[in-house]
């Protein structure tokens, strides 16, 4: 193993290559003619076996290691030193990192927070139980400390990373292929411009979501939140091999609030639900939120059929919030509903949204099953009705005056219209639509 010393100090730049030690050098400044001290900054490790990358990710004073030739684990690697640390894969050079049943293990951190980052990486882990990194144990509060950053990675295997008390991070492009999730986290981002490609539960009818919320409760609430940063594009496939109905969606269980950012987009294709807030009276802002910002595209997709909605709002007062110009499309194959809002007083607010469409492929089948659910409406300017002949719809529909309207409907678990206010038409009957689809900002 080479490790390099990457030297910085002022005016100073010097790179030493050196077998083993520290390095500090004394020389005198252009200016003054007094000595400066030029510490390590940042030490590199060039590696090319396997016994090479455990001996840099268990050496503290490695900061980077570069991945110069194709290695396999033959064992977990453990309790590796608090520290930020990146790994270049060098996947443009053909290297590729092989996990295996194995992984890496960060040392428990409670004082503070360490950053992996793994860049230009082609890995591949086992599919029954790979995995690349994990967060001390992995499960619970014994993961605290290591946060993951992911630029430009290509993964496949069971799980990307166990991170269940830290955050994730996506930046670049990347591929990730999956088992069972696409990985465990406290906190997900998309970073603003990058693309993600996922596909989660990818053999026979496994059940997992794409990314699972499993960490610790914050002072007792559920603070986790995934945030799409602006022209983000994520696109997220799950089951895609199955037609059996799956009951997990793209974020599962902690998760609190979903931020899709100006003109980004999420594209979710489920064999059943695609997305979910579960039923938890621990949510840290009393209600989760689901926020499309301006020019944002989100597509939601349930293909398997059965009896699962395609999204689920499943606690007191949840929230859909579409800014002007956002579109949310949400399909669904379903005998009981597209979207399900059984628990009352959900909300649904509409801003002059480029388009909002519901569509039931299920013939004879509904839009929702809500309780006590409502609408409210700015600046729509066409509202579009479709019967429940199933299908795709390949007919004209019958339009409907519109504006700014509220409305209530769903009096215990269906989509009974129950009251209208606003520009709406008083014609507009929820429960009789197979599919609709309402236009604002004047188009």
């Amino acid at each position: 193993m080479k490790k390099t010393h990457v030297l910085k100090n002022g005016l100073l730049t010097l790179a030493a290559t050196l077998a083993l030690g520290a390095v500090v050098l004394t020389v005198p400044t252009t200016i003054s003619g007094s000595p400066v001290v030029a510490y390590a900054a940042e030490e590199t490790a060039e590696v090319a076996t396997i016994a090479e990358f455990e001996a840099a990710l268990k050496n503290p004073t490695i900061t980077v290691i570069n991945v110069n030739q194709s290695i396999q684990f033959t064992k977990n690697i453990t309790n590796i030193p608090n520290r930020d640390l990146t790994i270049n894969g060098n996947a443009d050079k053909g290297v590729v990192i092989n996990s295996a049943h194995n992984s890496i293990y960060g040392k428990q951190n409670t004082k503070g927070k360490n950053l992996v980052t793994i860049t230009n990486a082609n890995i591949v882990g086992a599919d029954s139980d790979g995995r690349f990194f994990t967060g001390g144990a992995g499960n619970g509060p014994s993961s605290y400390g290591w946060d993951v950053l992911a630029k430009n990675v290509t993964y496949t295997g069971a799980r990307f990373v166990h991170l269940s008390e830290g955050k994730l991070t996506f930046d670049g492009t990347n591929t990730i292929t999956t088992r069972a999730e696409n990985a465990w986290v406290h906190d997900l981002e998309f970073k603003a411009g990058s693309t993600y490609n996922g596909i989660a539960a990818n053999k026979d009818h496994g059940q997992f979501s794409a990314f699972y919320f499993n960490g610790a409760l914050i002072k007792g609430k559920a603070t986790g939140e995934a945030i799409i940063g602006d022209k983000a594009k994520v696109n997220v496939k799950i089951g895609p091999q199955s037609n059996v109905n799956h009951y997990y969606p793209v974020f599962y269980d902690k998760v609190q609030k979903v931020d899709v950012g100006t003109d980004a987009s999420l594209d979710v294709d489920a064999a059943g639900v695609a997305f979910q807030f579960i039923p938890r009276a621990d949510y840290v802002n009393k209600v989760p939120t689901f926020n499309l910002a301006a020019g944002s595209k989100v597509h939601l997709n349930g293909r398997g059929g059965g009896n699962y909605a395609t999204m689920k709002l499943q606690y007191y007062g949840s929230e859909v919030n579409v800014s002007e110009g956002a579109e949310l499309v949400v399909t669904g194959n379903s005998t009981k509903a597209v979207i399900e809002s059984e628990y009352k007083g959900a909300v649904i607010n509409l801003n002059a949204p480029e388009n909002f469409e519901v569509t039931n492929k299920k013939a004879n089948s509904k839009l929702f099953y809500s309780t006590n659910t409502t609408i409210n409406a700015t600046d729509v300017s066409e509202v579009a009705t479709w019967a429940q002949t199933g299908g795709e719809y390949e007919y004209t529909p019958v339009y409907l005056d519109a504006g700014d309207f509220s409305l209530n409907f769903g009096k215990i678990c269906n989509s009974k219209t129950l009251s209208i206010t606003g520009d709406l038409s008083p014609n507009f009957a929820l429960e009789n639509y197979g599919k609709i689809s309402l236009v604002g900002g004047g188009a």
